[in-house]
């Protein structure tokens, strides 16, 4: 890793936000942490307060011209906060994106938002970033928690369990039951050996649990901040790192997975550049055939918040 200075603009103030930046202070990383606001609210002061006891996390305030030397932005926002219009939510980004491209702002752009494989389409559409550098958080959770979840199941610690969720976020995550292992031992073969204790039926309120997330009272319509924040904290240190790690994020796909061209979540290398490689998966029929539903969904729902494709479909 290269030792010079790394710097992290955030887009957005709100929980996620300032629990991202707490989390970073806490695993001492030696980055500028500034916050692009219009003003400095109460919880960035805590934070700064904060700072004294982690002094290796630099936190600062400014505006959209703190972009240009910045590493990464990571944008935070909820472009659907006060709206369910395609049109509106994308001008909402249309907004951010055209501030912080003035600015001269060449770097990675990391997606944390609802939708977010949606917002990150239209990011690239707006800003002229090469598609490599634009990655959504995607279903890098729901994978964590589908991991987490089979660890349980599987009685073996969550590291032992090796899955994926794949598509987009929540209701239409597919689970790869085809390429999930346990231990390095196919999932398959736990059910064709113990199928009294092992089976798809049993499996299947794992992955409702995880599209019913949001349902939760602490949810708030969204999956929780903290492990939101702690999910950013590992793609970020994946990023300044250099680290190509294989995550589930929302990548740019083009003739792939069944998709034509545009953003979901898969598996992906990801390093100092942002999307260094695809990971191929060869899916199952059944499989194959639910990531089609979210393909048409995904496209539907990027084209609707863009000029002239209509706009008042919400999609996913």
């Amino acid at each position: 890793m290269a030792t010079d200075h790394k710097k992290i603009a955030i887009i957005g103030t709100n929980k996620l936000s300032t629990n991202y930046a707490f989390a970073l202070m806490n695993q001492q990383q030696n980055v500028e942490v500034c916050f692009v606001a219009e003003k400095k609210a109460l919880p960035l002061k805590d934070l700064d307060y904060g700072a004294y006891f982690k002094p290796k996390t630099q936190l600062t305030t400014g505006n959209f011209t703190e972009c240009r030397n910045a590493t990464m932005i990571v944008f935070t926002h909820d472009p659907f906060v006060a709206t369910e219009d395609m049109q509106q939510a994308s001008s909402v980004v249309r907004k951010y994106v055209n501030q912080w491209m003035e600015s001269g702002f060449q770097g990675i752009c990391v997606v944390a938002t609802p939708q977010s494989e949606i917002v990150a389409h239209w990011i690239m559409k707006f800003s002229g970033l090469a598609e490599e550098k634009i990655i959504a958080l995607g279903t890098m959770l729901d994978t964590a928690y589908l991991r987490s979840e089979l660890g349980r199941h599987f009685q073996v610690n969550a590291r032992n369990a090796h899955a994926y969720m794949i598509g987009s976020t929540l209701e239409l995550g597919v689970p790869v039951w085809s390429r999930a292992y346990i231990g390095g031992r196919p999932i398959m073969s736990y059910i064709m050996e113990n199928p009294e204790r092992y089976s798809f039926e049993k499996l299947e309120p794992i992955t409702k649990q995880i599209r019913e997330l949001p349902s939760e009272a602490l949810a708030e319509d969204r999956l929780f901040d903290y492990s939101i924040a702690l999910g950013l904290v590992e793609l970020t240190t994946t990023i300044l790192h250099d680290e190509n790690i294989i995550l589930t994020v929302g990548v740019y796909v083009e003739k792939q997975f069944g998709m034509e061209a545009g953003f979901m979540s898969v598996p992906a290398i990801i390093g100092a550049t942002g999307v260094k490689s695809i990971v191929p998966l060869t899916l199952s029929d059944n499989e194959q055939k639910q990531l089609g539903i979210v393909v048409a969904s995904l496209e539907k729902a990027a084209q609707a918040g863009l000029p002239n494709e209509g706009g008042k479909t919400r999609g996913v």
